[in-house]
């Protein structure tokens, strides 16, 4: 599987790019997760941290519901995953163009990571752990909330989830900002953006960040 990516909405190369998607990542670690299972496609919604191994080498680090049949796949064997991490999005309309003859379309932000899945030490310390790091990435406060829970609470939790690490082989990111229009189109679109959802006024940073205005 890959992405379709015409060059003006790619990151001007690997570094910046993956400094880039990290940072989508980061803001939006609510993961699609694609791999095959008995020969179809099979899809986990579930937060995905960017974390480095113990070489330093980066890997996403996540967890499912043991109830879940996606990581069974992966031990069987079909361990190959796409991860999608959709940034934000936006309805684009023509009227904020030059010209009157254009067209409707969308801007968006989107990061493809691909790698093997392996699952992680189902002991749990381990996964405690595993929970701790994203606790630290999405709600640093609720960690006290976490520990002052009862033991046998913490253990049957913990018991019900199996934690996984995805080692990156492959980033691509996908910066739809409408780099392919015109000077004064793009301005219209970031004047607008800025000032609108804040799906839109993200967007509107993007446009900045990537110097599209």
């Amino acid at each position: 599987m890959s992405v379709y990516l015409p060059a003006h909405f790619r990151a001007p190369d690997p570094v910046i790019r993956d400094r880039l998607a990290a940072q989508v990542i980061a803001a939006h670690p609510f993961a699609t997760l694609v791999s095959v299972r008995d020969g179809e496609p099979f899809i986990t919604h579930c937060p995905v941290t960017l974390q480095t191994d113990a070489s330093g080498a980066p890997v996403l680090e996540g967890h499912m519901a043991r109830a879940n049949p996606h990581w069974q796949a992966w031990q069987a064997g079909q361990d190959r995953v796409l991860a999608i991490f959709q940034g934000p999005q936006a309805y684009v309309s023509p009227t904020l163009y030059e010209h009157p003859e254009n067209v409707p379309t969308w801007n968006y932000v989107v990061v493809h990571v691909r790698g093997r899945a392996t699952l992680t030490s189902d002991s749990l310390p381990d996964k405690d752990a595993l929970l701790k790091r994203l606790i630290a990435h999405v709600e640093p406060a609720y960690a006290d909330h976490w520990r002052g829970l009862s033991p046998d609470y913490q253990q049957r939790m913990l018991g019900a989830i199996v934690g996984f690490v995805i080692p990156v082989e492959q980033t691509e990111a996908k910066f739809k900002v409408s780099q392919n229009r015109m000077p004064v189109d793009r301005r219209r679109v970031h004047e607008a953006f800025a000032q609108g959802s804040p799906a839109e006024q993200s967007l509107a940073g993007w446009m900045r960040t990537l110097g599209a205005i």
